[in-house]
């Protein structure tokens, strides 16, 4: 599985690797829970729009970033309205090679659109690596019937794309669990794990999808931040679960040679990495690109990361963390200055379990 995932590549990288997720699709009937994806706020690419790209990652490239994932989004590809448009023009489909993997999402659940988007996948991206982030609503995971629908449905379209090398990631939206039938069980991520597990190649990551909204309050984006920190900190604790448990968050050098950033209506937006990538279009997160350089890009996190190390003696418990330089490099505390905390957003038991520090530790 590390080989395929971003951490086997990138364990002994000399260059960054550099994801970026494409806003372009949509068009969604689908409800689900805890989405804040807006359905049909996508605007296109044009004619500048594609120069400017041109012209940044051709910047990036000879500066050393090595284009790997593009993530093409927000909606479900499934059941998006413009999928064909947009993965048949000729500009993205040469702007998407340019990447080594094409990920895109799905719940599994409309499968109207699925031969059209098939053939366009086997037709302009076979020689791409692919990947599928299949949307699992938490609150459903006793629905045995749900779960063989998108199991089905998952080897449908496996079938009809006829690539045997299509890998299968897990999501979950991040909401108020409270508000479930089932409350209890969503906070034991063993359980979670065992109900879903067949459905992917690894375990379950979680979306924080109300990122996207620009009017969510302080309050509110601590108590689902807490909620997904005390997840792991009580299940990521000893070493069997260490094998299984996808906690991305833990590798602590990622971060230092991958990046990625968020691409939508023409503007480059910065994204931390909270657990999973944190997506927001708040004027807090937009890159100023003028001339569409490396400089910068580079110059707005050199900005962003003095800012954070002149915060961290406000912060409840950054200046003598041993995660304080790497929640730094993340933007862990630009979102905690952003949304008005000074309380640790990350789950640090779990952290010092996967890196085999001593939660008493006070020193890297």
């Amino acid at each position: 599985m590390d080989a395929y995932l971003a951490a086997g590549e990138l364990r002994n990288a000399t260059n960054f690797f550099l994801n970026i997720n494409f806003e372009l699709l949509n068009g969604c009937n689908l409800k689900c829970p805890g989405c804040h994806v807006e359905k049909n706020s996508q605007t296109p690419m044009e004619g500048v729009d594609y120069l400017n790209f041109y012209k940044l990652l051709n910047a990036l490239k000879k500066s050393l970033y090595v284009p790997f994932i593009a993530f093409v989004g927000p909606t479900d590809f499934l059941s998006s309205e413009n999928f064909a448009s947009v993965f048949t023009n000729p500009e993205i489909i040469s702007i998407l090679h340019n990447f080594t993997r094409l990920s895109l999402q799905t719940t599994y659940l409309d499968f109207r659109n699925v031969e059209v988007a098939a053939k366009i996948l086997r037709d302009h991206y076979h020689d791409m690596e692919i990947e599928i982030n299949i949307v699992v609503d938490p609150a459903k995971i006793l629905d045995d019937r749900y779960l063989s629908i998108i199991q089905n449905n998952k080897f449908k379209f496996l079938e009809l794309i006829k690539r045997d090398d299509v890998r299968s990631f897990g999501i979950m939206n991040v909401y108020d669990y409270d508000a479930t039938k089932i409350p209890e069980l969503l906070k034991d991520y063993d359980f979670m794990h065992n109900r879903v597990s067949h459905l992917f190649e690894t375990t379950i990551d979680y979306n924080f999808s109300f990122g996207r909204n620009r009017n969510i309050g302080n309050e509110e984006f601590i108590t689902l931040t807490n909620r997904i920190k005390k997840l792991f900190d009580t299940s990521l604790v000893s070493d069997d679960k260490n094998e299984y448990l996808r906690f991305s968050f833990g590798k602590l050098t990622d971060s230092l040679i991958e990046r990625q950033f968020n691409y939508r209506s023409g503007k480059l937006y910065y994204s931390p990495l909270l657990y999973e990538r944190f997506v927001s279009f708040r004027d807090e997160f937009i890159v100023p690109l003028v001339d569409y350089t490396v400089a910068e890009i580079e110059e707005f996190e050199m900005q962003m990361q003095l800012q954070q190390y002149t915060k961290a003696p406000e912060m409840d418990e950054c200046v003598d963390c041993p995660f304080v330089a790497s929640c730094i490099d993340r933007g862990i505390l630009h979102l905690m200055n952003t949304f008005g905390t000074t309380s640790c957003l990350v789950a640090k038991e779990a952290l010092c379990s996967v890196n085999s520090i001593s939660s008493n530790s006070s020193s890297p």
